[in-house]
């Protein structure tokens, strides 16, 4: 069993924007932007955190969550998600949720979003796996 922590992000595209959080949370990730998700929880699959933690953040139960990528860090999977609809989000938690162009992704985003971001618009590949070391 891997005991590494395991996360969920998502990326929503409407048109040519993505919707993205400015993260308070954790320290190094402070006044970033990043995908909409979180941990999973103990007996939930990737897309079930998935489905729950964009729900939860932005009040939208998106059924169409694709899982397109799993990036493997030393100590962390992060299992990313696409989801091509439109859809009304709003920001819920003390975290303010933005739609963004994705042809001009702003410098304030999270590095691995820059690449992870036009990966997603790939639709006709398979699901991509990534090993990262720090």
């Amino acid at each position: 069993m891997d005991n590494r922590t395991q996360y969920v992000v998502g990326f929503l595209f409407h048109g040519d924007m993505v919707a993205l959080i400015e993260k308070k949370r954790p320290a190094w990730q402070k006044g970033k932007l990043n995908g909409i998700g979180g941990h999973i929880e103990p007996g939930e699959t990737p897309y079930e955190s998935m489905r729950r933690e964009f729900n939860e953040e932005a009040d939208a139960d998106i059924a169409s969550w694709e899982h397109y990528c799993t990036v493997y860090y030393t100590d962390s999977i992060i299992h990313f998600f696409r989801a091509f609809e439109s859809a009304s989000i709003k920001t819920i938690t003390d975290e303010e949720l933005c739609w963004k162009p994705i042809s001009n992704i702003p410098e304030n985003t999270i590095p691995n979003l820059h690449w992870l971001i036009p990966l997603a618009l790939y639709t006709d590949t398979d699901m991509i796996q990534v090993t990262c070391w720090p």
